[in-house]
């Protein structure tokens, strides 16, 4: 008997030429070493932080913890997923532990947990999308923490947003031993349906407290 996939979706957001970043990094820059019809071959090299785009961090993304992400065994990087939808909530406005209640059963050392607020689709240098996304709230994360689920995930380029909460909800977070992934897009309808799995591959840089990634959902057909 074989098992197939019967479904894919990217959630990952595209890496472009001044693609909106946090507000104290520069953006990335893409350049063309060789163009194709002058050089006979087109290389382009490109110069950002690893916090950029569709993106995992390690723990050793802060400096209280060691753990890089090359360190994780590959099979951590995937996991049953479990999509909250929270496109009803308001600027600036945390995701509580009531929030995460009903989906509380599905927690488990095998989930990989990506809330989709919407902002993903506000992708753009706006204050709106750089300032006023919806975040984890420190009580939030901590309620995920307690649960040992493998990985946890937003559709913005930080899960604590830009407010004062942002440090203390990535440090717990990043305490419990998990990855985080930014910067996804969630906003395919069809994830809403059925179950989906996840995998979340880093570029594997060696000593990386965070590296860009592909990050996909998929389902299998079971004949």
């Amino acid at each position: 008997m074989s098992i197939t996939i019967k479904s894919m979706i990217d959630l990952s957001q595209e890496v472009y030429h001044n693609c909106p970043v946090l507000p104290e990094f520069d953006p990335p820059k893409i350049d063309y070493l060789r163009v194709g019809p002058r050089d006979g071959w087109t290389v382009e090299q490109i110069t950002m932080n690893l916090h950029t785009a569709t993106h995992m961090d390690a723990p050793a993304h802060m400096a209280d913890f060691r753990k890089t992400l090359d360190e994780f065994p590959v099979e951590r990087f995937q996991g049953r997923l479990v999509l909250i939808t929270l496109t009803d909530k308001a600027p600036n406005e945390p995701v509580t532990v009531d929030d995460l209640l009903p989906y509380a059963e599905l927690f488990t050392e095998e989930s990989v947990v990506f809330l989709h607020t919407g902002w993903g689709g506000k992708r753009a240098w706006t204050k709106e999308f750089i300032f006023q996304s919806p975040y984890l709230s420190n009580e939030a994360a901590q309620f995920l923490a307690d649960r040992n689920i493998r990985g946890i995930g937003i559709d913005h380029f930080s899960i604590g947003g830009t407010g004062p909460e942002n440090e203390e909800t990535h440090r717990i977070l990043l305490r419990a031993g998990m990855w985080i992934a930014e910067g996804l897009d969630l906003a395919h309808p069809g994830l809403a349906e059925g179950d989906w799995h996840v995998m979340a591959l880093p570029v594997k840089i060696r000593e990386s407290s965070g590296a860009p990634a592909r990050i996909v959902a998929f389902q299998w057909d079971h004949p």
